[in-house]
């Protein structure tokens, strides 16, 4: 890897709405990308630009609508060196979206995903994130949330030991957010059970911002 005091290093931050930085007051400065961005600036790495391509509600899934897919022709206009694709929530989705009813779609559509992101940027590094896992125990939720959440839940652990394979595979690095967030409640926002509160995004931007350096990906 290149070091960063020769370059800007630029990292892209691909993903749903828990990319985006949903359910805070203000995602331009609490998402975690904002949130990964200034901890780079903080230990001294001013020359690393980190950039949100979230998109609230985005599958891998072709079939999804919307799905992170629409990205591409940005990430054109980005250089990146390194991309991080967070998604998964969303898949797990039934009717009236079914989402999950396509879900052997999936490994191919990511495959070619990765197959898409590397032609567009020969030399990306791709570090592939597993879902964050459901808490059922966020304070606040509705019946109905809790009983969606735990026929979803499951479909999240999945994802989870197919994406380790996916990342085999195409040699990519996997992450994973699913172990982290694990009965987290205090990360979640309350009645919601799937996205984090501010703590949980600079949680989960600290969480990214371990796994780079020290894969030394951004050096």
């Amino acid at each position: 890897m290149v070091s960063a005091q020769a370059q800007r290093i630029r990292i892209a931050c691909v993903g749903n709405s828990i990319t985006t930085g949903a359910r805070v007051d203000n995602p331009l400065t609490e998402s975690y990308p904002a949130v990964l961005g200034n901890l780079f600036a903080a230990n001294k790495r001013q020359n690393v630009q980190v950039k949100n391509f979230g998109i609230g509600g985005a599958t891998m899934l072709r079939f999804g609508t919307p799905n992170v897919w629409r990205v591409l022709d940005s990430l054109r206009m980005f250089p990146a060196d390194v991309v991080v694709i967070e998604t998964g929530t969303n898949e797990t989705v039934g009717a009236p979206r079914y989402n999950w009813e396509h879900i052997s779609e999936w490994e191919k559509d990511y495959a070619d995903y990765i197959k898409e992101v590397r032609r567009i940027h020969p030399n990306v590094a791709l570090v592939l994130c597993s879902p964050l896992d459901m808490v059922l125990e966020t304070a606040g939720l509705s019946k109905e949330r809790k009983e969606n959440l735990t026929e979803r839940r499951p479909r999240i652990w999945e994802l989870r030991r197919r994406l380790k394979k996916i990342s085999r595979l195409h040699d990519a690095y996997f992450l994973d957010l699913t172990k982290p967030f694990k009965g987290r409640a205090d990360l979640m926002t309350a009645t919601d059970g799937v996205h984090p509160n501010k703590a949980g995004y600079a949680f989960l931007a600290s969480t990214v911002y371990r796994f780079l350096t020290r894969k030394q990906l951004v050096n």
